[in-house]
């Protein structure tokens, strides 16, 4: 639900049935309201309904409450209790609609065994002269016959004057993006599950790490003998393209010679009988 900022729900003074709110009530009031104790919820005109439909129903509940004293203006010096509401839709409407602006506390003046003032609930109101100063000086005067006995939650409590305040809402911040808490999520899901099965499962993550590590061992054995083996293989592939060039080379040298298996002798001159012969010629 919505939920208000501080606003100003009392100032000590006088108040609507003739007795007084004392600082000392606002300071325990302050110190005091705690919601898991006793919850102040939010009504109109001091009347709580029984039925959730009626117009009477809650209007929300009050979350928080601290005193601060008035800083400026007529009341200042003046100590005021200052409350959270946790409001409903239907209280946020009606501040739209600006009715029941106007605002009253209950008090108990000693609140169960604790002997000290206590905030029992918050009222709006559009009428702050029937809950102010008309309605105060005839309560003062007719104690008797004050209507809003009925109201009080016990006969010791009272309400105060009425104050007009207005409620602003607190700003709601927009969603972040999911994406980075889903992973911060997973991660943490994953290390909050591994430490609470680390000590049961501490047998099996040593009996996998030693299997990686033995497979990792024969792994690097291979790549040693592969690597030897490439080294090999290229010791040879050179010592191929050795005799493939001497090859070449000595086809370019033979390519060059008489390939004729038939020799001619070597000319030696004419001999004395030739040379006789062509002599009788």
């Amino acid at each position: 639900m919505p939920m208000t900022n501080f606003f100003r729900a009392a100032v000590e003074g006088a108040t609507c049935d003739g007795r007084v709110l004392e600082r000392q009530h606002i300071t325990e009031m302050a110190e005091q309201y705690d919601p898991q104790v006793y919850g102040a919820r939010v009504n109109l005109e001091h009347i709580l309904g029984w039925s959730p439909t009626s117009d009477f129903r809650a209007y929300g509940d009050v979350v928080e409450a601290k005193a601060e004293e008035i800083a400026e203006g007529p009341l200042k010096g003046k100590l005021a209790l200052l409350v959270k509401v946790d409001a409903t839709d239907e209280l946020v409407e009606l501040k739209g609609k600006r009715q029941k602006i106007y605002h009253s506390i209950e008090v108990h003046p000693s609140f169960a065994d604790t002997g000290k003032a206590y905030l029992m609930g918050l009222a709006c109101t559009d009428n702050p002269a029937s809950l102010g100063t008309e309605m105060m000086k005839f309560c003062t005067q007719n104690a008797s016959a004050n209507p809003l006995a009925a109201r009080h939650y016990a006969p010791e409590c009272f309400f105060t004057e009425t104050l007009e305040s207005s409620l602003e809402f607190a700003q709601e911040e927009p969603p972040a993006s999911d994406t980075g808490k889903n992973f911060f999520s997973r991660i943490k899901e994953m290390l909050t599950g591994t430490r609470q099965h680390f000590d049961r499962e501490n047998g099996d993550i040593r009996q996998a790490v030693e299997l990686v590590a033995e497979s990792q061992g024969e792994l690097l054995d291979k790549m040693e003998k592969l690597s030897a083996g490439q080294l090999k293989n290229k010791q040879t592939a050179e010592a191929v393209d050795k005799l493939r060039s001497e090859f070449d080379e000595m086809k370019a040298q033979l390519s060059t010679q008489d390939a004729s298996k038939y020799r001619r002798p070597e000319a030696t001159g004419a001999t004395e009988k030739y040379n006789a012969q062509l002599a009788d010629c």
